[in-house]
């Protein structure tokens, strides 16, 4: 194909310009996947002061990832303080619950009132939910204000998530989403150690406040530095009011909470009323959601494509799965660390060997991402370890020694750890730039779900198999119920006689090896299925806006398969025989634009 890239005009409403070559589509490019659609977009970014803006990005990200994990070996002083054993999985879902359930709304609305409307909201939720969970007096305080927390913590998750694809192009993005993945290995790192040693030398309750100057610093600097492209109110709130899907997002978040809170009821019986009733409840509204999105003629939540393009929705699925498992790891291998007569502080310090192998990964998979233009290698691998790792940690008993106890760990975070980023690099680059925001808030709901469902499941797996070992053992009075098998942890080792308590603390780390026998065959699912995702190219065309104060300079666009080829100004004209094409199909809408400086695409 010879010649210029020249413009289809643009249709008033549209936010991008559509970029088409102007002897139709080579035939060899067209039968990649995405290729016809992708060539025709292209990204604007705004002018940032990069590393500024993305450090104040990841500290705001940072105080989300810390909370997730640093109330981990704080729980069972907590509940010894507070009491309210039983609710001992809700400390941890009443945050990812709340986060979950608003979680679709967070993309769509950014969309139309722009994100900083949405994360800066969301920051000083955070911060408020934080303040209230440092001085609460009980354990119902504390639930709710980790449910006021969870709203704002996942709009912090993904409304970096979005801004991050709104100023970096996403060639480069892997890069950046390492240090994204770092940051949760980092947190979950420092997040043990820290709640470990305010626990044991100050007080639980500086696990929560610790957020209040860090968050406010974060909000300020990106309150000054952060700069995005203006929104475009090109209709009216009213029109925006009617268009938008209130139905679905109703069904969807009526769905999720249902679900959720049946998971967390599990945990003292399958078999009771309300917990049927609400299992049963959230399946038929989910359903019923999935089918309203896909038929409704208003502007949907959570776009059905999404799951109707096998990339996408194979790693939707395989996202929710390795939240499942990895919220599971990190809440109850310190619970097994404490069993063991360790300290919090030292349950934190046994956790580094996985953190650390954890955020190794992370960082280097985004490198190897940008180098290899690929995102499947790193997912296929991480996904291979993180099976090999979790079958290994399936035999840590009692009798296990310490080497054992932090090398099959180790293994696991190596796998884990790759696959909290790259796969949103597999969303983005599969969805067109447009539904960039409502796919990664999918992404991040997925996930959510994966990790709240994962914490009930695995309080509900570790209790029951518990109860039925405690009862098994001959001459043992012990109290079975959920309460106190959270709250004697600390306890165990004034049982005697040490015969007795050895079959105790057997009973209670082989319950707890029941989760990772339970998580290994869900992984080994996974690996099969994410051998299947194509390869989606990582190339967009992009235009680099003027500095702020110089808006009338015009942007200067970049093909970045020819970032060193000569700029050339092609007038944009109509093209006759351009209508109204489906994108669904790979195309792209066209109407009336005007003139920009666009690359020659070398092509011929």
């Amino acid at each position: 194909m010879s010649g210029q890239i020249s413009s289809v005009p643009r249709e008033p409403g549209t936010e991008q310009s559509t970029i088409v070559a102007s002897d139709g589509v080579d035939p060899d490019i067209e039968n990649k996947p995405g290729a016809t659609w992708k060539a025709n977009e292209e990204h604007v970014l705004p002018h940032n002061n990069l590393p500024l803006v993305f450090c104040s990005l990841m500290l705001t990200l940072f105080l989300s990832a810390l909370d997730q994990t640093i109330v981990a070996t704080a729980l069972p002083t907590i509940t010894a303080e507070l009491g309210g054993g039983k609710n001992y999985s809700w400390v941890g879902s009443a945050y990812l619950l709340a986060s979950a359930a608003l979680v679709p709304l967070y993309g769509k609305i950014s969309d139309l009132v722009g994100r900083k409307a949405v994360l800066y909201p969301a920051i000083l939720l955070f911060l408020i939910g934080s303040a209230l969970c440092g001085a609460a007096q009980n354990m119902t305080w504390l639930i709710i204000a980790r449910a006021i927390q969870g709203m704002g913590g996942g709009g912090i998750v993904q409304m970096v998530n979005i801004v991050i694809g709104d100023i970096v192009p996403l060639s480069e993005r892997g890069k950046f989403g390492g240090y994204v993945g770092s940051l949760w290995g980092i947190a979950s790192v420092v997040g043990p150690l820290v709640g470990g040693a305010f626990t044991d030398r100050v007080t639980w309750r500086w696990c929560f406040f610790v957020n209040l100057p860090t968050g406010g610093i974060a909000a300020v600097l990106l309150f000054f530095f952060l700069h995005l492209n203006p929104t475009k109110h090109e209709k009216t709130f009213r029109q925006h009011v009617a268009e938008f899907d209130w139905v679905g997002l109703s069904l969807i978040i009526a769905g999720i909470v249902s679900l959720l809170i049946g998971f967390n009821q599990s945990e003292i019986s399958w078999n009771t009323p309300s917990t049927i009733a609400l299992l049963v409840v959230g399946g038929v509204v989910i359903i019923l959601a999935a089918i309203w999105e896909n038929f409704t003629e208003r502007s949907p939540i959570i776009p059905p494509r999404l799951f109707k393009t096998r990339t996408t929705a194979i790693l939707l699925i395989t996202s929710f799965l390795h939240a499942y498992a990895f919220f599971q790891s990190a809440f109850y291998l310190p619970v097994y660390f404490q069993v063991l007569g360790a300290s919090a502080t030292r349950a934190g310090i046994l956790m580094l060997p996985s953190s650390l192998s954890s955020s190794f990964t992370s960082g280097v998979v985004g490198f190897i991402i940008v180098y290899l233009g690929d995102y499947r290698q790193v997912i296929w691998f991480s996904w291979t370890v993180m099976a090999i790792g979790y079958g290994l940690t399936i035999m840590l008993d009692d009798r296990s020694s310490l080497a054992l106890q932090i090398v099959y760990p180790f293994i696991a975070g190596l796998g884990f750890g790759g696959l909290f980023h790259p796969p949103l690099i597999g969303m983005q680059a599969a969805m067109p730039i447009k539904d960039m925001a409502t796919s990664t808030a999918t992404f991040g709901l997925m996930r959510q779900l994966g990790a709240t469902v994962g914490l009930a499941v695995g309080q509900t797996i570790w209790s029951t198999d518990l109860r039925k070992r405690i009862a098994a053992l001959p001459g043992l009075t012990l109290d079975t119920s959920s309460t106190n098998l959270v709250d004697s942890i600390r306890q165990l080792h004034l049982i005697e006689p040490a015969s007795v308590r050895q079959q105790v603390l057997h009973a209670y780390t082989k319950s707890i090896s029941l989760i990772w026998l339970v998580d290994t065959p869900i992984i080994c699912v996974s690996l099969v299925l994410v051998l299947f995702v194509k390869k989606y190219t990582l190339k967009r065309k992009i235009v680099r806006a003027p500095k702020k104060g110089e808006e009338d300079t015009p942007g200067i666009p970049i093909d970045e398969d020819e970032k060193d080829a000569a700029i050339a100004e092609i007038e944009y004209e109509p093209r006759p025989g351009t209508g109204d094409l489906d994108v669904e199909k790979g195309e792209v809408q066209s109407g009336p634009s005007d003139t920009k400086k666009v690359l020659n695409d070398g092509m011929s």
